[in-house]
């Protein structure tokens, strides 16, 4: 298992508001880039939606083990 800033800021992010911020941050990218409709133009409930999977996917218990062991 790789042990990374990121692993341990996923780790803090469960329960740390600050953490998680800072990992929705680093991940932005890629959900603009997925809430893109086919115009190029940000779909800002899209994103919304986005946002809020990526909070309840981080909050899982075992999501960081899970990305470290994969």
């Amino acid at each position: 298992m790789n042990n990374t800033k990121f692993y341990r800021l996923l780790l803090k992010a469960r329960y740390d508001e600050t953490s998680l911020v800072l990992v929705i941050n680093k991940i932005m990218p890629m959900i603009n880039k997925y809430a893109q409709d086919n115009k190029k133009e940000i779909d800002d409930d899209l994103r919304s939606i986005l946002i809020e999977y990526a909070i309840k996917v981080i909050k899982d218990e075992n999501f960081a083990d899970k990305l470290a062991k994969d």
